[in-house]
């Protein structure tokens, strides 16, 4: 019986390790999520200021040289758009999986934890 009781402490110190592990790392996903909604922002706020930037630009320029070169730098800022946009929900998805990993990890642990638990107690 010692022996098993023994058994089930080093099992409970065991689990309250990797619960903490997880946990940190729960953490350290939302930090990158926060710092993920920061990029997306700064990168919102940049888009503008390139529209912006653009339509100033615009109403400077004259002719059909000014006009043609114009659409190549909207297609242009379009393009980057687009592809800073798909790396960030790209991005954004992946940390959302992670979580959700992380996440799933631990309701595992916390039920064997209390399963263990129930064992040291009787």
């Amino acid at each position: 019986m010692d022996a098993t009781h023994s058994q089930i402490e080093q099992q409970l110190q065991q689990a309250r390790k990797e619960k903490i592990t997880i946990e940190t790392t729960i953490d350290q996903t939302r930090r990158k999520q926060n710092e993920q909604d920061w990029l997306e922002e700064d990168n919102h706020h940049l888009e503008q200021e390139k529209l912006a930037l653009l339509d100033f630009l615009r109403s400077g320029w004259q002719g059909e040289e000014a006009s043609s070169f114009h659409r190549y730098l909207e297609e242009k800022q379009h393009e980057e758009s687009q592809t800073w946009k798909k790396d960030l929900q790209a991005k954004r998805t992946d940390l959302e999986t992670e979580l959700q990993e992380n996440k799933a990890q631990l309701q595992k642990l916390e039920k064997k934890q209390a399963t263990l638990q129930k064992e040291w107690n009787t």
